[in-house]
């Protein structure tokens, strides 16, 4: 008999049984682990209540930072930079404004059709984003931004436009948020998936439902509506059931559901 063949075999299969039996406990220990546990069951859960979303969505965590605002008070010197509009202060942080000769767009309208009069008209009209068309309501909704991100629906950062029966723009509301600033250190956001954790648990989504694209990250009101405000970061959901969307916002510090109502129909 050749030892040293046979010592040869007998490592060879230690080995491969090692590697088996290791294999063994690390699949145990993943079983046991209540995160990998709970991201099993929580994409268990989505299958079976047929709910699709981005198979991209990230689990990965990211900070930011909370943010303060003002409202800002509409000086005469602003009302002057406004040409071509017939303007007044329904108060000392709202423009009204008709305009001289009115806009029209096109059927199918791209918010590209406005960005040269955002930026001739507007009262700093290029930090304003578009948000919502409305036929029905003959409206127009841009929302603030701050570095790239939009405020949702916030009463004092708010652009609508409103439209006549010709599809024309006639005139315009406004607010301004002011005086916007990050808060020092940034928090621990809850991550996009986390995000649709909760609302799953919370049944916030109904079954066959489906998340279109990949969430975005804004701001929502955090503090009191007043002069002076605190904005969360938000991730914004867009959730199309039978046809019909709806927008789904959960504060991303504090895992809660942000009520935001649609913008309100401007007479």
């Amino acid at each position: 008999m050749d030892w040293s063949k046979t010592k040869s075999i007998f490592i060879i299969v230690f080995l491969v049984l090692d590697i088996f039996l290791l294999t063994i406990f690390m699949n145990k220990i993943r079983e046991s682990n209540p995160d990998t546990l709970g991201q099993t069951t929580i994409e268990e859960t989505l299958k079976a209540a047929n709910i699709k979303y981005p198979p991209k969505l990230s689990k990965e965590p990211v900070k930011d930072a909370i943010i303060s605002a003002s409202t800002k008070k509409i000086s005469e010197k602003d009302l002057e930079k406004l040409k071509d509009q017939e303007v007044n202060a329904v108060n000392d942080n709202t423009i009204n404004s008709t305009l001289k000769e009115p806009v029209p767009i096109s059927e199918n309208f791209s918010p590209d059709e406005l960005k040269d009069f955002l930026k001739k008209h507007i009262l700093n009209g290029e930090q304003y984003s578009f948000w919502k068309y409305s036929k029905e309501e003959q409206t127009i909704v841009y929302f603030q931004m701050f570095k790239d991100r939009k405020i949702f629906n916030n009463a004092n950062g708010k652009l609508t436009f409103i439209l006549n029966t010709d599809r024309e723009i006639v005139s315009y509301k406004q607010t301004l948020l002011d005086n916007l600033k990050e808060s020092t250190g940034k928090k621990q956001l809850v991550t996009p998936f986390d995000a649709l954790r909760f609302l799953v648990e919370n049944n916030e989504i109904d079954n066959g439902s489906e998340i279109v694209g990949v969430p975005s990250l804004g701001y929502s009101t955090f503090g009191p509506i007043d002069d002076y405000q605190v904005l969360a970061p938000t991730w914004h959901f867009v959730v199309e059931k039978d046809d019909q969307k709806e927008d789904v916002f959960i504060n991303a510090v504090e895992a809660q559901i942000v009520e935001i109502t649609n913008p309100e129909k401007e007479t």
